[in-house]
């Protein structure tokens, strides 16, 4: 019965809805009046009689009207605020989103017409963002372009705005400042770098722009800038340029290129001292020796045999302290000298092909890579002319004609073989070829230069087991260990670039007045060995991941496993993956929470049910020293506020309704949670604005106004 009435039309159904009110009315009224009269009649009394059944009456059409609202409640009212809600998220937050079967099932072709116009606009919505993609693809090229440019540049570069934010920086300044989660876009410089240098040198280039003297100036808007790291164990030095705007007429930030100098002012300071020791050991022996030849000189009648003999012992053993003071400081500009010569960290198999590259067309030679290539640290370009150098002297003396070269990694050095099957050199003419000049493109050196450059030598002998010989040459072990895992390494980032944060509003405005589209927020989650945090339950895994101007930055997250400090239960296990083996090892939450708040900095912090999350880490405040007095949006009451036709507001419910996909190799992992988190948080900024809610302060007041409103529903 009920399916025949919902498939009337909705008119229809509300006009006989309508009409059985209309025609209960009479009904009612009728039957009240014969009862009364009835019970006149009977009992010869008028006034209780019409009293009671006219009560009844009003009762009866009181819950007339009750029922019809309660049916135009659920069968139009509900179904069309829902329908309100599906079309403002087809609009500001998920495309690909319709209106469901249930949702609209009582106010018949509504709800396929609305999807039918869905589908239509999406269309139009496609085609337009095929126009726009086919418009943009040479922008996009550009930025490949620069990408490309700045992930190989062998300087860093940091771009800042003019309050020394960062608007840019490239994978080479990671490296050389030696930090990770303390850089990040929009984020202010001095958090990695000390202060002075910058304010002092942007003050300057400023004052040259505005008196004009920079269209003259030899160096235009660009100076020279010495800086050190916040830590203070690394020095900088490098270059500091004033950008302008598109029209010239005023600076909007600057552009810093640097390099590290921490080694090269070592070397300074130690040729610095060099040079003062020599001089203070030379001076002593060079004023003996002058003074004993001087008196030899001017009184060699007066002085006896003895005297004589003394004078030429004090002459020999000043000239004998006068040799060492030589070596040693011959030795020492040899290291300094030696250590200051250019060389980078160097892939094996990079180096060795640029020398078997030359041997491609040679009729006569061949050169091959053999062995598992590692990481060296040596000049590539003049280690390539020696090789080249020794395989063609083999060629020629041995008659030798095909070689083999290889690298490996020892205890302390690495070490380049080239390899043939022969006898050894022998030493002398080994000896012989390393001091003939080598390629003119490398300033006609000798191999023994080159081999004292590197602090190294080289040796010709039978090859271990047998089977040929070998000349090495050992060179130094790569200087940062990470380049051993580089090839193994996270993925190339982009996200290293946002000049729209030129545009954004202060930062020292008002939190609570500032646009939701204008703030950084970063969003994170926690995984636990349970749910109750009173009762011992601990963090063992928390990640963070940034958003700044509408972008997440996949590229700037945090993610940190926890050692508990207790037994991480199976059924816990089972949700997130987290085990004790994972664990073992791993720090604390009194050193994995202070750097999240460093993460954190002065962020909007957003999380899904973040009541359970902030209660594990404020249990935790006097332990870590840790509190956290950022805002905090939960985007469980978001949803609540943006979806209040529906009570399903999980996190797998509101992706769904998002139409983001949360891979289930990821979900209930600390990151792959925030980052999920992070993707709804942003769908949930223009639904906001919808129902008037665009800043933070008006954000956080509609969320406590939910609480309070929950609270009191609690109450009954």
């Amino acid at each position: 019965m009920l399916e025949r009435i919902e498939r009337l039309g909705l008119r229809l159904r509300l006009f006989l809805l309508f009409g059985l009110i209309l025609a209960a009315i009479p009904l009612v009224i009728a039957g009240a009046f014969a009862l009364a009269a009835q019970r006149i009649l009977d009992d010869g009394e008028l006034t209780a009689p019409l009293v009671l059944f006219g009560g009844l009456a009003v009762m009866v059409l009181v819950g007339l009207v009750v029922w019809a609202w309660m049916q135009v409640d659920d069968t139009v009212a509900k179904p069309l605020l829902a329908l309100v809600r599906d079309v403002q998220t087809f609009l500001h937050a998920n495309p690909r989103h319709r209106v469901g079967d249930q949702t609209a099932r009582h106010i018949g072709q509504l709800a396929p017409s609305i999807n039918e116009l869905m589908n239509e606009i999406a269309a139009a919505r496609s085609d337009l963002e095929h126009r726009v993609e086919h418009a943009t693809r040479a922008q996009r090229i550009q930025r490949r372009h620069l990408e490309a440019v700045l992930r190989d540049l062998n300087e860093g570069v940091v771009y800042c705005t003019l309050d020394h934010h960062i608007l840019l920086y490239n994978r080479m300044a990671l490296h050389i400042l030696h930090v990770s989660g303390e850089i990040g876009l929009g984020r202010e410089i001095f958090a990695i770098v000390d202060r002075p240098p910058f304010v002092n040198t942007l003050e300057r280039l400023t004052n040259r722009f505005s008196s004009g003297r920079y269209k003259q100036h030899r160096d235009h808007l660009m100076t020279g800038i010495v800086f050190a790291s916040k830590c203070g164990r690394h020095v900088l030095q490098g270059k500091m340029t004033l950008a302008l705007d598109e029209t010239g007429s005023h600076p909007v930030g600057y552009v810093v290129t640097f390099s590290d100098a921490t080694r090269h002012l070592q070397r300074l300071a130690s040729g610095e001292r060099l040079l003062r020791e020599g001089i203070e050991g030379f001076r002593r022996p060079v004023a003996n020796l002058r003074a004993a030849s001087e008196l030899l000189a001017q009184d060699a009648e007066v002085l006896d045999a003895a005297d004589r003999a003394q004078f030429l012992q004090v002459i020999a053993a000043e000239a004998a302290e006068l040799s060492v003071r030589i070596e040693e400081l011959a030795a020492g500009h040899h290291d300094i000298v030696s250590s200051s010569w250019p060389m980078t960290d160097v892939y094996s198999d990079n180096l060795l092909s640029c020398l078997t590259r030359r041997y491609h067309d040679n009729p006569v030679l061949r050169c091959d890579i053999t062995g598992e290539p590692t990481w060296l640290h040596c000049d590539s370009s003049t280690i390539i002319e020696l090789m080249d150098h020794l395989i063609r002297k083999v060629a020629e003396d041995a008659g030798i004609d095909t070689f083999a070269v290889r690298a490996e990694t020892g205890a302390s050095r690495s070490y380049v073989d080239l390899v043939w099957s022969g006898p050894p050199i022998p030493a002398g003419r080994l000896d012989d070829w390393l001091a003939l000049p080598l390629a003119p493109g490398v300033g006609s050196m000798t191999g023994r230069e080159v081999l004292e450059h590197h602090k190294s030598a080289a040796w010709s002998n039978t090859l271990p087991g047998g089977g040929g010989a070998r000349i090495r040459i050992p060179v130094l072990a790569p200087v940062d260990a990470h380049t051993a895992q580089a090839t193994h390494g996270p993925p190339i980032r982009f996200e290293f670039y946002d000049f729209d944060l030129l545009k954004r509003v202060d930062a020292s405005a008002d939190l609570a007045t500032r646009s939701l589209r204008d703030l950084s927020y970063v969003v994170f989650d926690t995984e636990t060995t349970g749910l109750e945090p009173s009762e011992g339950d601990e963090i063992v895994s928390i990640a963070g991941v940034r958003i700044v101007n509408g972008r997440i930055l996949t590229g700037e997250t945090f993610d940190e496993l926890v050692n508990p400090g207790r037994r991480i239960p199976s059924r816990s296990v089972k949700v997130h993956g987290v085990t004790d083996a994972l664990v073992a090892g791993k720090p604390g939450l009194d050193v994995v929470l202070p750097r999240f708040r460093d993460y954190v900095a002065n962020s909007v912090m957003v999380a899904h049910n973040a009541a359970f999350d902030l209660r594990f880490i404020a249990l935790k405040e006097k332990q870590t020293g840790v509190r956290l007095a950022n805002p905090v949006l939960d985007t469980v009451l978001l949803s609540a506020l943006v979806h209040d036709h529906t009570k399903l507001h999980t996190l797998d419910a509101v992706a769904e309704r998002f139409s983001i996909d949360i891979p289930p190799e990821t979900r209930h992992t600390a990151l792959g949670d925030a980052l999920a988190t992070a993707g709804v948080f942003l769908r949930m900024i223009e639904l906001l604005e919808v129902r008037g809610i665009r800043t933070l302060g008006e954000a956080l007041r509609a969320c406590e106004s939910l609480v309070e409103l929950r609270r009191s529903q609690s109450r009954y």
